[in-house]
């Protein structure tokens, strides 16, 4: 029976090749998406899930709250985490660690020093930490050679991954690798005590160098990593892990009391203090960091959403078509009833032809599946891939068939099912049903309606990171190229660097820096107004120091004041305008030579320049209160301005080959890496331009399977109504006459698309451009460009069947229609 049911299928849809091969074309991209998008949820959903008591491990995060507005920092004081373990009850460890930037030298026996390059420009993430030894109390590793409640106690220890050994010194035996030294930063020597197997699962806390804590005390690291209640450090992290039945609520309880007691900021600033837990950190945005790479929870049930709406509009392709061909099916299905087929096994009948084209859907789905990922590589995470054989993804493409095959083909048997069979076999009552399916112009509206948002969407979008990209940021951006040359000792091989560099022909401008304007995350620190007696404020700032050429270079204004002298300590202050208003002058010249402290380096002296405001974060967010001054020991990058004027791109590629020969010079073991500043920025709205790509990608599916339908509709039309195009012509109806009369019906329906979907798209992009600070306005145009774009999109699908049933002599299709 089962066999008879799937061999009748088969012939049925060889007979109609048009619709089949519009429904698997259709099934096939639907599918094909859905497991995509299944597989980016999946491997983003699986980060640190498998850490034992997960549910206990959460990191500090703090809030702030003043006249700068509302602030969210991933990042803690390096003094909080040894005041936590003494002061607040319920928890079972706490931990801090601190993100390291670092060029990695191996000593060899008799040879150089095998030297292994830092993170490259740009990328943000370092695999090295300095961890207290209670991190191994918190994420459990597998100890290979050495002892967790040991090895990071001492100064001058390191705990290395299996991997990363074996990068540095070579397969080995793990207890071969203990005792051997590693240099970071050019001079910091320290000693293999430890080696751990690598976690091959996917974790934002993935590091593979674990230096130990007190090597901070007892080297130059003691100068970078300040333990002040004042300076809140963007590379430093605290985890803790609450004891066994204590509670988040509980814990959280004693953070006001706490921070009352190291009274952090003035009274009118308020810090408080959450516990972030670990499950929330791969997700949550607000709380930056440098480590983890943050997936967007909405986003990804957005694409999940994206990913069902256009396996619907497959599907719907598939009801629309099925119940189109109700007239050449009646007959079949009158005969079936009248030789004792009941409506169950009719309904079989009808499901197994949707089974079959769903199950050849999913296999071409898989056919396609690696080869689409390996093209929208770029879009998607590393590390995402189709591994058919494991039990999610089987049970996801058993699902996907089932609820495709049910959704697609139900409603067609049912209703095809349902015809009397002596109206069927007199071919009585089906013209009627076709021509007025309120359903079937339901269904095509809603596909519009889809399509329609994605275009509306997209246009959107599109506008938004052009005005981002383009708009005025305060600076220039144009031609310069930033150098990362780390914050390695000696320090002044960075200043030999910059001066070599100088000497290059095509250069115009040198600056020494610890981060570009724009940055992924600027420290922050508060700076208090010591010079006002009556108005004095305190308020939280970020910063940069550099040196006396950085304004020139990046042609920031100084509205008020002069630019810093030279000087290798923290002793004068330029700061915004916002900074300016924010610590109490209405006219921000009048900050000028009031003397501010910022609490660290015995950072202190006179503001000597207002600089008009500039956008050092991205545009998600207000311009906040911001300063600079010169510490020579801070200066990390170099960045460098390229004479444009009449340069060819090869005169470009020669200073590049300059500035590397100039690096090889200073740093000759070390590989050269540039950035130019204008690609830093894009990567700053690199989740929006993501999206905007994945809104192109589904607007073209949408649209396709759409059109592919509304082909197959036309065509059936123009079939229907053969005999009435005939008469039509006879009776002196010209081509453009035929066209519009079958086009009319569907441009209605898309009409009535857009009136449905414009006010949807506002509502969701209206909130989604709420998550900037600057932001484009929503113009009328924008839907009267996509509505325009749609209809046209439907006349030249529909068209293409009406003009050919139109040129049809009359003689002919009065000759064959019935």
């Amino acid at each position: 029976m089962i066999q008879n049911y799937f061999k009748t299928a088969w012939r049925n849809l060889v007979r109609n090749k048009v619709n089949t091969t519009i429904n698997v074309l259709g099934l096939t991209l639907g599918i094909t998406v859905c497991l995509i998008i299944f597989l980016l949820v999946r491997f983003e959903l699986s980060y640190d899930r498998f850490h034992p008591d997960k549910e206990r491990i959460y990191r500090i995060v703090a809030n702030s709250s003043g006249s700068d507005g509302e602030n969210q920092f991933g990042f803690v004081t390096t003094a909080l985490p040894d005041a936590a373990r003494a002061e607040i009850s319920g928890f079972e460890s706490v931990a801090a660690f601190d993100n390291l930037y670092s060029a990695v030298s191996v000593p060899r026996e008799g040879k150089e020093n095998q030297v292994f390059d830092a993170v490259k420009a740009g990328e943000g993430v370092s695999p090295i930490i300095i961890a207290q030894p209670p991190f191994f109390d918190i994420f459990h590793y597998r100890w290979l050679a050495g002892h967790a409640a040991t090895a990071l106690n001492d100064p001058f220890k390191v705990v290395l991954s299996e991997k990363e050994a074996t990068k540095y010194f070579g397969p080995q035996n793990p207890d071969q690798w203990l005792g051997r030294q590693v240099i970071y930063r050019d001079s910091l020597t320290v000693t293999v005590s430890g080696i751990v197997a690598d976690w091959d699962q996917h974790s934002d806390y993935a590091f593979r160098d674990f230096i130990s804590f007190p090597t901070i005390a007892h080297s130059f690291l003691k100068n970078d990593f300040e333990s002040s209640w004042g300076m809140w450090d963007y590379d430093a992290q605290s985890i803790v892990k609450l004891a066994p039945g204590v509670t988040k609520a509980q814990v959280e309880r004693q953070l006001p009391a706490f921070m009352a007691r190291h009274k952090v900021g003035p009274k009118e600033f308020k810090m408080t203090l959450a516990l972030q837990p670990l499950a929330d950190i791969h997700f949550n945005e607000k709380y930056a960091d440098d480590f983890a790479r943050k997936a967007n929870l909405p986003t990804l049930y957005g694409l999940a959403a994206i990913a069902a709406f256009i396996l619907l509009i497959a599907a719907i392709n598939f009801i629309n078509l099925a119940t189109a061909q109700s007239v050449q099916r009646a007959r079949e299905i009158g005969v079936r009833k009248v030789l004792g087929g009941r409506r169950p096994a009719i309904i079989l009948q009808f499901l197994s032809e949707a089974l079959l084209i769903v199950l050849f859907a999913t296999m071409l789905a898989l056919l396609i599946a690696d080869p689409l990922l390996a093209a929208v590589g770029s879009l998607l995470p590393q590390g995402v891939k189709l591994e058919v054989f494991q039990w999610p993804t089987l049970l996801f493409l058993a699902v996907t068939v089932l609820v495709t095959c049910l959704l697609a083909g139900l409603y067609p048997a049912r209703v095809l099912s349902s015809y009397q069979p002596a109206l069927s076999l007199k071919g009585q009552g089906i013209q009627q049903l076709n021509r007025k399916s309120y359903l079937r112009k339901a269904l095509i509206v809603f596909q519009f309606t889809v399509s329609l948002i994605f275009i509306i969407g997209t246009l959107i979008v599109g506008r938004q990171i052009h005005y981002v990209l383009n708009t005025d940021l305060g600076f220039d951006h144009d031609a310069i190229v930033i150098i990362r040359a780390q914050v390695d000792r000696p320090n002044h091989k960075r200043a030999v660097l910059a001066q070599k560099i100088r000497e290059i022909p095509g250069v115009q401008l040198v600056a020494r820096h610890m981060e570009a304007p724009t940055a992924q995350g600027h420290p922050g620190t508060f700076i208090e107004d010591k010079g006002n007696a009556d108005n004095g404020k305190r308020v939280m700032a970020s910063f940069d120091m550099c040196d006396t050429d950085y304004v020139r270079l990046y042609g920031m204004h100084i509205m008020a004041g002069r630019n810093l002298f030279p000087s290798d300590t923290i002793n004068e202050f330029l700061i915004n305008e916002t900074c300016a208003q924010q610590l109490g002058y209405r006219h921000p010249a009048d900050a000028l030579g009031h003397l501010v402290d910022i609490g660290m380096n015995g950072g202190n002296g006179p503001i000597v320049g207002i600089i008009r405001d500039f956008h050092s974060k991205s545009m998600h967010e207000p311009i906040t209160p911001f300063f600079m001054s010169t510490y020579e020991r801070a200066e990390r990058d170099i960045s460098v301005k390229l004479s444009t004027s009449g340069q060819s791109v090869g005169h470009l590629k020669e200073v590049l080959a300059q500035l590397e020969k100039a690096w090889k010079e200073v740093y000759p073991t070390r590989k050269f890496e540039y950035s130019f500043f204008d690609d830093t920025i894009a990567r700053l709205y690199e989740k929006e331009e993501k999206t905007a790509r994945i809104m192109n990608i589904a607007m073209g599916v949408a649209i396709f399977i759409s059109c592919m339908g509304l082909f197959g509709l036309a065509a059936f039309v123009a079939q229907q109504r053969t005999k009435e195009i005939g008469i039509r012509k006879v009776l002196g109806a010209t081509v453009t006459d035929i066209v519009s009369m079958l086009s009319r019906d569907f441009v209605r329906l898309v009409v009535i698309a857009i009136v449905i979907a414009s006010p949807v798209a506002w509502y969701f992009m209206h909130r989604w451009l709420q998550d900037f600070a600057y932001r484009v306005t929503i113009s009328w145009w924008i839907y009267g460009i996509a509505g325009m774009g749609a209809i046209l999109i439907a006349l030249l699908t529909v068209s293409a069947q009406a003009i050919r049933a139109a040129m049809v002599n009359p003689v002919e299709s009065l000759r064959s229609a019935e």
